[in-house]
């Protein structure tokens, strides 16, 4: 039993890492050629409709044990987007709008990339698509950049920082 376990009087677990994120999507056939095509993602099967959901798919960022995210389609979906705060940040990269919050609950979702090199195909790819993205930051270990999917919804790209950075 662990410290806090031995307090509690409870039996300790471990967890294993995220087992999938559920978001929603007014456009899943959007959603799904955003991150296929653009990011390169693993997309499962298409789930039908039922009477208590939409139209729903998996997207697997990568050799992980997690299923990813889990879009669902609701056409009246609602989403808080940060796009005009990126657009800002693309022409005035010491904007303060890194640091400003959506009013949702969700404000950003992280995938690891494993290099630089990684990083900057990805920018290409995502500039090509005239996909609105922040500047390259460094975050001590790391190096990141913030980006929009179809939805509008705040995704970060990171990796681990080389050396000569």
């Amino acid at each position: 039993m662990n410290e806090q376990s031995q307090k509690s009087g409870l039996e300790s677990f471990n967890w294993s890492g995220f087992h999938h994120v559920a978001l929603v999507t007014s456009d899943l056939d959007g959603t799904i050629n955003f991150y296929e095509k653009v990011l390169g993602m693993q997309v499962t099967s298409l789930y039908p409709a039922t009477p208590q959901r939409g139209r729903h798919c998996f997207v697997k960022p990568g050799n992980t044990k997690s299923w990813g995210i889990h879009f669902f389609e609701y056409p009246d979906a609602q989403i808080f987007q940060s796009a005009d705060s990126l657009r800002r940040l693309s022409v005035k990269p010491e904007s303060l709008d890194l640091y400003r919050f959506l009013p949702g609950g969700l404000q950003h979702i992280a995938f690891a990339l494993t290099s630089e090199q990684d990083g900057m195909t990805l920018r290409k790819k995502l500039n090509a698509h005239e996909v609105v993205m922040t500047d390259i930051y460094d975050q001590g270990s790391l190096r990141n950049f913030i980006f929009i999917d179809n939805n509008g919804i705040q995704l970060e790209a990171a990796w681990p920082k080389e050396r000569n950075h």
